[in-house]
């Protein structure tokens, strides 16, 4: 069925939860969509807030299975054609921003993962070649063109057909917080598919998403040696253009996880 399913997975954070399915209300007014909680066992009043509202499809899950885990349940349970995973809190302040999503999606031949921050390089240790990361942030966004195109997308949003998702497998469940994303991204790479980064502004207050779960080295060292395991033979992944390298030649500097 043709229509966006934007699917959240939350553990506590009710208040965020809230704002973050106002908001997406609010700015959308005329694609088809639903909303997908999926709740990793929360403690708070979620459970409460969320069971009873019939403009919402409530998933609880009886412990905190990750995010990963949490996304291939949500997308089990969407009606439509096209997925929209998101964290709650992120908000993202563009009028019928679904409907961007949408079309691009639909009119791009061959687009993967789609989303509003990115890389488009990815080195051999997993982190990102620092010049070539793009975002839409609200606050001095870097991407200036309508999209780019990028070697991965970062899990804050990052929507899909459902075919698309199919294809590669979903989310691979052993990346419970970490690196879920730019495994994702790779596949759909590796699949032939192109992933993009559009200019739409938003917010990433902060990663409740995450919250309940040890979040320490250890977990991320976990998940980076699993996602270098899986793709050692890949790595390094860039898509800039020749001009694109040329220009970051003395300037790049940075990384990022």
């Amino acid at each position: 069925m043709e229509g966006i399913s934007i699917i959240i997975p939350v553990f506590n954070k009710l208040d965020a939860t809230q704002k973050c399915v106002q908001q997406i209300r609010e700015s959308n007014s005329t694609c088809d969509h639903e909303i997908i909680i999926v709740d990793n066992g929360s403690t708070d009043e979620t459970q409460e807030s969320f069971l009873n509202d019939h403009k919402i499809i409530y998933v609880r899950n009886d412990t905190n299975l990750g995010v990963a885990k949490a996304m291939n349940v949500g997308a089990a349970e969407a009606g439509y054609d096209l997925l929209c995973f998101m964290h709650n809190d992120v908000f993202v302040y563009q009028e019928d921003w679904p409907v961007i999503i949408k079309k691009f999606i639909r009119e791009t031949p061959g687009a993967g993962v789609v989303g509003l921050y990115g890389a488009k390089a990815i080195r051999a240790d997993s982190s990102f070649r620092g010049n070539s990361i793009v975002h839409a942030k609200r606050e001095n966004p870097s991407l200036r063109k309508p999209c780019e195109k990028v070697a991965v997308v970062d899990g804050l949003l990052l929507a899909m057909r459902k075919s698309v998702f199919d294809t590669v497998g979903g989310f691979s469940d052993e990346f419970i917080m970490h690196f879920y994303d730019k495994d994702m991204s790779l596949k759909t790479l590796t699949a032939g598919f192109t992933n993009y980064v559009l200019n739409i502004p938003f917010e990433h207050s902060s990663a409740t998403t995450r919250s309940g779960m040890k979040e320490d080295d250890s977990i991320r060292d976990e998940a980076k040696g699993k996602f270098l395991a899986m793709w050692a033979e890949s790595l390094p992944v860039d898509v800039t253009t020749w001009w694109e390298r040329i220009g970051y030649l003395p300037k790049d500097r940075g990384t990022s996880n």
